[in-house]
């Protein structure tokens, strides 16, 4: 082997060990995180959301509250007051838009189900089936699927109790979904006790195929 050849492969071998290392400390971040949100039976916080269409300067701001529950539980109030709402219980999920009026209801396959990037929250361990996962920052991570679809990327900064402290998902147009989290505390649960909120009045619930469910846009 020349001595070129030797470097290369030593460099290689270098960047190799960097990349499983990196990898690594991203799997303890993500675990810290999942084991926070265990310990409470509901979280719940305000956030601040920004959606930026791709190739756009400026895009849209909304403002709301989230409560979140292990293991597969969400309800997203968007707009104060609440104009529009999504909730996650068990694979199903429902979103709610009053202005519209509509109720539209998705029930998540297994395979939707796994690459839903709250399910690499839940379940750090399985993650690495799903998604790329690596550092990012002190305190972040990043969570790239390894399979094309709906989401090209998702970056999660994580504040000094091991919480969300933001969240950004790009898509694979890039479009970007950010939301700034505020004030994470322990919660009786959503509105009502439902994690699936009511349709409007007089409009039914329709089922949707295919339909986008990572967080609300």
């Amino acid at each position: 082997m020349s001595c070129k050849a030797v470097v290369a492969l030593a460099g290689a071998l270098v960047v190799a060990a960097a990349a499983g290392a990196d990898e690594a400390l991203a799997l303890v971040r993500l675990e810290a995180l999942g084991s926070a949100l265990r310990t409470q039976a509901v979280w719940s916080a305000s956030y601040a959301q920004e959606y930026l269409p791709a190739g756009m300067t400026e895009g849209e701001e909304a403002a709301g509250r989230v409560w979140v529950a292990w293991p597969d539980r969400a309800h997203f109030r968007i707009g104060q007051p609440a104009i529009r709402s999504m909730g996650l219980e068990g694979r199903t999920v429902r979103l709610v838009d009053l202005e519209v009026p509509s109720c539209d209801e998705h029930h998540l396959s297994d395979e939707e189900w796994a690459r839903v990037p709250l399910v690499a929250v839940l379940d750090p361990r399985g993650a690495v089936e799903q998604f790329s996962v690596l550092s990012h920052g002190r305190s972040g991570l990043v969570l790239k699927p390894r399979a094309a679809g709906g989401v090209d990327h998702v970056v999660v900064e994580i504040g000094p109790d091991s919480l969300p402290l933001e969240v950004v998902i790009v898509d694979p147009q890039g479009a970007t979904n950010r939301l700034r989290f505020l004030s994470w505390a322990a919660s009786e649960g959503p509105p009502d006790g439902k994690w699936l909120p009511p349709g409007p009045e007089g409009v039914p619930c329709e089922t949707v195929e295919g339909a986008d469910s990572e967080l609300p846009d």
